[in-house]
């Protein structure tokens, strides 16, 4: 987990001067603010925020009847492929791996119109990946479980996965 904080609702205190405002007038000034209560502190908008961002189902948002934001499978609207899926012609993947890269055609941008993919492309999958991660041979299934596990503040400097 990163161990350096953004300043969110705690800042530092600080006394009027060149790039620093005046804790104690900015306190008089928003007496009735919930940060000075002490009801919004970090906890409770980091707390607020993997409720409301990360985790979940969304229900009627922007046309979807229904969207889970933990990316568990079939249930959250999302298939991922385990294994055989069905690949070719007409918008179909070229494999689990990677997708069609041909064209529809002059004129058509209607992804049914697609012809097969070339001759064994993406069938054997580069498990030489550049960069860190889990790799091109980890499942979609097995990554999208993982994925929902993540919280603000779950990421480790450095990695493009969880810290846990």
């Amino acid at each position: 987990m990163p161990s350096v904080k953004q300043t969110t609702v705690d800042p530092a205190a600080s006394t009027r001067g060149m790039g620093a405002s005046d804790t104690e007038s900015l306190t008089a000034a928003f007496p009735a603010s919930p940060i000075h209560a002490g009801d919004i502190t970090r906890d409770s908008l980091e707390r607020q925020y993997n409720e409301l961002a990360l985790q979940g189902v969304v229900k009627n948002g922007l046309g979807i009847a229904s969207f889970d934001r933990d990316f568990t499978g079939a249930d959250s609207g999302v298939a991922f492929p385990d294994g055989d899926v069905a690949t070719g012609a007409g918008g179909l993947p070229a494999s689990q791996y990677v997708p069609n890269p041909a064209s529809p055609g002059p004129g058509s941008q209607n992804p049914t119109d697609m012809p097969a993919p070339p001759a064994g492309f993406g069938q054997t999958p580069n498990g030489d990946t550049f960069g860190s991660g889990t790799g091109a041979l980890t499942r979609p299934l097995d990554t999208s479980k993982a994925i929902a596990r993540h919280t603000l503040g779950s990421y480790g400097l450095g990695t493009s996965g969880p810290t846990k």
